[in-house]
Parts: C-alpha cells; sequence; structure tokens
C-alpha cells in the first residue's frame, strides 16, 4: 500500500510540475516522422530564411524527420492544404491561426521566427511624380500577392492609419516571384507595389519604384502595425499538434538550431548554407535583401500576447466581425516547444 501510495504521489506530482506537452517528451519516437509542410509564398523569400535553412542544412533530417515541403505560392493555399488534410504543417503567416480560429477551427503555431512582416509599398518610378504620399494612392491600383494575404492587411493597416478607406484603391494580384518583378517593371496596369524580399530589394535598387512605407525594421512595423508583431512560423490543427507532441518538438527543435546557426553565422556563412538557385540570377540583391531582414527574425522565437493582438486589429481592418468575435489568443501559439528547443541549442 505504501508503494501505492508513493507511485500515485509521484505521478501527480508530474502532472503539476510539467507542462502537458512535456510528458511525451519522456519518449524520443516520434510519432509521425515524415511529415508534409505546406510552405505558403515562395521558398526562396527571404522571410523564409530560417525555415530554407533549416531544410538546406539537414536540421530536420538531424531530428529524425522526413519532410516533404510542398511550395503553394502564396499563404492562402498553403493554409487550405494544411486544413484540407493534404499537409500537416503550414510554414507561413501567423495571422492565419487567429482567422481560423474564429471560423472554428483551432490551429496552433508553435515555431515562430519572424517578428517584422517584412512587406515594403513602392510608388512605380513613373508614378511617383504623382503620388508622394499614401493620400495620393486613393483610387490608384496597387499590387498586392493575393487578396488577403499579408501584403493586402499591409496595405489595409496603412490605409487606416492615413484615415483612407480600403476600398479607395484597386488591388491587382501579381504573386511574389519573378512574375511579380515583370508586372512591376511592365508598368500601365499598376501604380504602387507591396513585395516582400528579395523582390523589394530588387525593384527598389534597381530605381523600379521608390519606397513609401517599409516593415522590414522595428521602427517600419511600429510605425504601420502599432508595436510588436508576430509574422511568419510553423502552425497545425490544435489536434495534430497535442497528438504529435515529440514530432513536434523535433519540428521545433531543428527551426530554433537554424534561428540560432544564423543568428551567429556572417551574411556570406549564410548565403552560401542556401540553394544557389535563390541568388544565383542576382547575387547582390539577394545578399542586400539578407542584410537588410536580419533584424526582422525573431531570434528567440518566444510569442507575446501583444505582439498577438496587433496581429488581430491588422486584419479586422478587411474582416471587422473579428472584432467582437471570441478569440482567445493564447490558444494561437505555444512557446513550450520552443522554451525547450531553446536548452538543446542556446
Amino acid at each position: 500500500m505504501k508503494v501505492s501510495a508513493f507511485g500515485s504521489l509521484a505521478a501527480f506530482m508530474a502532472v503539476l510540475l510539467f507542462p502537458p506537452y512535456a510528458l511525451a517528451q519522456s519518449s524520443t519516437k516520434l510519432e509521425q516522422p515524415k511529415v508534409t509542410i505546406a510552405v505558403g509564398g515562395i521558398t526562396s523569400q527571404v522571410d523564409k530564411l530560417a525555415y530554407a535553412l533549416a531544410l538546406n542544412k539537414g536540421f530536420f533530417k538531424d531530428e529524425g524527420l522526413e519532410i516533404e515541403s510542398v511550395d503553394f505560392g502564396s499563404g492562402l493555399k498553403g493554409l487550405q492544404a494544411m486544413v484540407g488534410g493534404s499537409a500537416d504543417v503550414t510554414q507561413g503567416a501567423y495571422e492565419h491561426t487567429v482567422r481560423m480560429q474564429a471560423k472554428g477551427v483551432e490551429l496552433t503555431a508553435f515555431a515562430l521566427f519572424a517578428r517584422y512582416p517584412g512587406n515594403g509599398l513602392g510608388v512605380l518610378k513613373d508614378r511617383s511624380a504623382e503620388i508622394k504620399t499614401i493620400a495620393d494612392l486613393k483610387g490608384k491600383k496597387i499590387g498586392i500577392s493575393a487578396p488577403g494575404s499579408g501584403s493586402h492587411i499591409f496595405i489595409g493597416r496603412i490605409f487606416q492609419k492615413a484615415g483612407i478607406k480600403i476600398d479607395d484603391a484597386i488591388y491587382i494580384a501579381i504573386g511574389n516571384g519573378p512574375a511579380a518583378i515583370a508586372a512591376a517593371r511592365k508598368g500601365g496596369e499598376l501604380d504602387a507595389v507591396v513585395q516582400f524580399d528579395p523582390n523589394l530589394t530588387e525593384l527598389d535598387s534597381k530605381g523600379d519604384i521608390k519606397i513609401l512605407a517599409d516593415s522590414r525594421t522595428g521602427e517600419g512595423t511600429k510605425e504601420v502595425y502599432g508595436g510588436n508583431y508576430l509574422a511568419n512560423g510553423l502552425f497545425a490543427k490544435a489536434a495534430w499538434v497535442k497528438a504529435n507532441p515529440n514530432t513536434v518538438q523535433a519540428l521545433t527543435n531543428a527551426m530554433v538550431r537554424a534561428q540560432q546557426w544564423m543568428r551567429k553565422s556572417s551574411i556570406d556563412e549564410i548565403i552560401a548554407a542556401v540553394p544557389r538557385d535563390y541568388y544565383e540570377s542576382n547575387p547582390r540583391t539577394y545578399r542586400l535583401s539578407v542584410e537588410k531582414n536580419l533584424p526582422s527574425f525573431l531570434w528567440d522565437g518566444i510569442g507575446t500576447l501583444e505582439a498577438s493582438k496587433n496581429v488581430l486589429e491588422s486584419i479586422s481592418i478587411f474582416e471587422p466581425d473579428l472584432k467582437n468575435a471570441k478569440i482567445d489568443l493564447s490558444r494561437t501559439f505555444t512557446n513550450e516547444f520552443t522554451e525547450r528547443a531553446l536548452k538543446k541549442y542556446p
């Protein structure tokens, strides 16, 4: 009887002392060694650098994972793939976890790695004489990656700050990759564009655009979004995270290791560690992009409610019903896996 009582006490103390996911970590066996990750956007975008490094340097493999990384070209398509069941995890904008909770779909972000959104608004060079302020964009045509995307939210937030109605401009989907650069240089149909790097740096450095707003820096992010932000990370259905804690820990370990490696490495070392096709068409532009975006990474990977509230405020511009929706932001992300990963990769 004494042994039984002691065993019950030990079990009770374990529940008190360790968080829910931590108990599963007593076993290193992965529940799902093969994981399909839907990439929301173009893999070579600089804001996805930590993920690209984890893949290319074999950090996922070192954790016992076999990753099938599928580039869907847009955040919405990547989200749909995961929610629909054709992918296990999405690498994309944190904002989706907030939006989907309001629709009854519980998603959890577990490996956050970007604190600045990284968008930039640029006026095309042949329109710069007539468009000198945000107010001058009323009635103009603005190229964004896709409707409802981070680039769309970015311009919406800018308009809100300037006291302009969201519908006072015309939005045209131009994507994120080389096609977006071609659309900007073609002109004619567009007056301005919102892009990420390396596209933004490419257009800016060649004089194709004049930048009016920039969220690649802390100052720019605060100006547009009002403060700290949660921009990018890995997320999955909450039920999947709960059912696969060891697998989620392995994924997070790889991402944290990539961030720590990147934080301690030179720009040349970072560029040498990504696939050659990311930069071979224009090495100088890619290097400038990496240099400009390094401050945007969330080095410790720890999310805060303050930052998540700014995300909710931003996406509510396009979805006003979110302001009245019962959203528990504390359930949209977890720091548990990152905190343990930081002990392994300090």
